[in-house]
């Protein structure tokens, strides 16, 4: 998945001469991809983390090959473990505040459009700068993409000034994976320096600054691993099928279990209908937020599904069984991110 060609002109890459995390080893360590599938080979012969109908995790061939497609051959991910995480800008004149979308793809893929581009769109749209997110996924592990989120929101403070933005306004919104993604740095990753996870990192000017957001959104997000299949994307399948590696693994980053007092304001919203993560395991971490006194806004809409984004129906890819959904109800979700942001920074 790619940006138009004009944004890619305007890539920012945050990390330095050191990417903690890149060794140049061959992806193929891991990834076992075969670009003969078809679609209904990758979602139905081998469904790997999107099967539903067995406990143990099966042939991950359709997984990798899909990100072979969409990341490496189609994106801007290499065979090789150097990746360079990137911001895209999308910024508005005047605007002091900014928002670090960050789109959702199990930590396989990444919805570029409907959960990047689309969101900087409508964000612009009401007078609000957006940097879009380009971090590494699969076959990375954790906690490389969480050190990307981490690192951005340093970099943007580092270069405040040059994007016009005020250093204590820079807000995160995550969708599914994305959702994930924006939690867990804010909850467990918790400012931590980078040489607690990659002792050799050699700390630059950018790793002085502080990396909390001010604020943060999830939209249908996935708040916990705990018994769901991506965990073999962010660990591994042995460490999936491992029932004590597993209970570990999840333990380690259930987010609502991080919570404290004086954490930043939260915006939380999903649909009943989601069929990929359940709505009410956000209503957990609302919870705990709650118990914590973390001012929130929760939204939880009748209909919609998952991976709604900018409730944009062109940007649904070609998904075998996938119901075209109704988003009626939750495209108010924009407007009503707008105005709690407005009310909050």
């Amino acid at each position: 998945m790619r940006f138009d060609s004009d944004k890619e002109k305007e890539f920012i890459y945050i990390w330095g001469d050191e990417v903690p995390g890149n060794t140049g080893a061959d992806k193929h360590d891991v990834m076992n991809w075969d670009d003969s599938m078809s679609m209904k080979d990758m979602f139905e012969t081998y469904p790997g983390v999107w099967d539903r109908e067995n406990e143990k995790l099966g042939d991950m061939i359709g997984n990798d090959t899909m990100v072979y497609r969409e990341e490496i051959k189609g994106g801007y991910a290499n065979e090789t473990y150097d990746d360079k995480p990137f911001l895209v800008p999308y910024l508005v004149p005047g605007s002091d505040k900014c928002v670090i979308a960050c789109p959702g793809g199990a930590y396989l893929t990444k919805s570029i459009a409907a959960e990047g581009s689309h969101i900087a769109k409508f964000l612009n749209d009401a007078g609000i700068s957006c940097f879009v997110l380009w971090y590494r996924s699969y076959p990375y592990r954790a906690p490389y993409m969480f050190l990307d989120l981490q690192r951005a929101i340093r970099f943007l403070r580092r270069n405040a000034d040059k994007y016009g933005i005020n250093p204590a306004k820079i807000t995160t919104v995550g969708f599914s994976a994305g959702g994930n993604l924006c939690s867990v740095e804010a909850t467990v990753m918790r400012n931590r320096p980078v040489t607690d996870f990659v002792p050799d990192y050699k700390p630059d000017n950018v790793d002085e600054e502080d990396g909390m957001p001010n604020a943060v959104g999830l939209v249908y997000p996935a708040v916990t691993f705990a018994g769901d299949k991506i965990q073999a994307v962010m660990d591994s399948k042995e460490g999936y099928n491992d029932p004590v590696r597993n209970r570990e693994f999840a333990a380690k980053y259930e987010t609502k279990d991080y919570i404290k007092a004086g954490d930043p304001p939260y915006f939380l919203c999903n649909a009943l209908d989601d069929e990929v993560i359940d709505s009410f395991l956000m209503i957990e971490f609302s919870k705990a937020l709650r118990k914590k006194n973390v001012p929130q806004e929760l939204h939880i809409f009748p209909y919609g599904g998952h991976g709604f984004g900018a409730c944009d129906l062109k940007t649904i890819p070609p998904i075998p069984g996938f119901k075209e959904p109704d988003y009626a109800a939750v495209s108010q979700w924009m407007k009503l991110f707008v105005t709690w942001l407005e009310g909050t920074l």
